[in-house]
């Protein structure tokens, strides 16, 4: 369905046909009420939602599979930003994998190549996000973590550290 027919249906409809609808779809579909959650919601129920990305995206590395689990932490991911209206709160979703990346990869002391490609491009979306939230105070000890942590691999930290100083110094 192309826009402009939703938006003769919506132009068709009277004030109460179009409470019902959106009524409707509240009810009926999960992303629907989570991003009116975000938007609408309390800073707790944002928070809530926040928290449970983040122990989704904790979780799928905490099973410490030597193998980890990059399609389904793209969904959370995926999900998360789709809903959220804060770049300081996605911030922080983006960082938190980073940081369980991180641990994962100091766990087993090796990685796929696609690991690091996945790791390297949350990291540089956590940085974007810092940036157009001017939050660098509030999570650059963070950063700083994940770069001392991961300085054994030199070639990918420089990576890191070369994307952190273009866009945060």
């Amino acid at each position: 369905m192309r826009k402009t027919n939703f938006t003769k249906f919506v132009n068709s409809l009277s004030e109460e046909e179009l409470r019902e609808e959106l009524d409707k779809l509240y009810t009926k579909y999960k992303p629907i009420k989570e991003y009116y959650t975000m938007e609408l919601g309390s800073d707790d129920d944002r928070k809530k939602l926040l928290d449970k990305a983040k122990n989704g995206i904790d979780k799928l590395y905490e099973r410490f599979r030597t193998r980890s689990r990059l399609t389904k932490v793209n969904n959370i991911l995926k999900n998360i930003s789709m809903i959220s209206i804060f770049d300081h709160e996605l911030a922080d979703v983006y960082i938190n994998h980073v940081e369980a990346a991180t641990n994962h990869l100091l766990y087993f002391g090796w990685a796929r190549e696609a690991d690091f490609n996945h790791l390297e491009k949350s990291w540089n979306k956590a940085i974007d996000l810092v940036t157009s939230s001017q939050s660098k105070d509030q999570f650059d000890d963070r950063l700083q973590s994940v770069l001392k942590q991961l300085k054994n691999y030199r070639t990918f930290v420089l990576d890191l550290e070369v994307y952190y100083d273009d866009n945060l110094v």
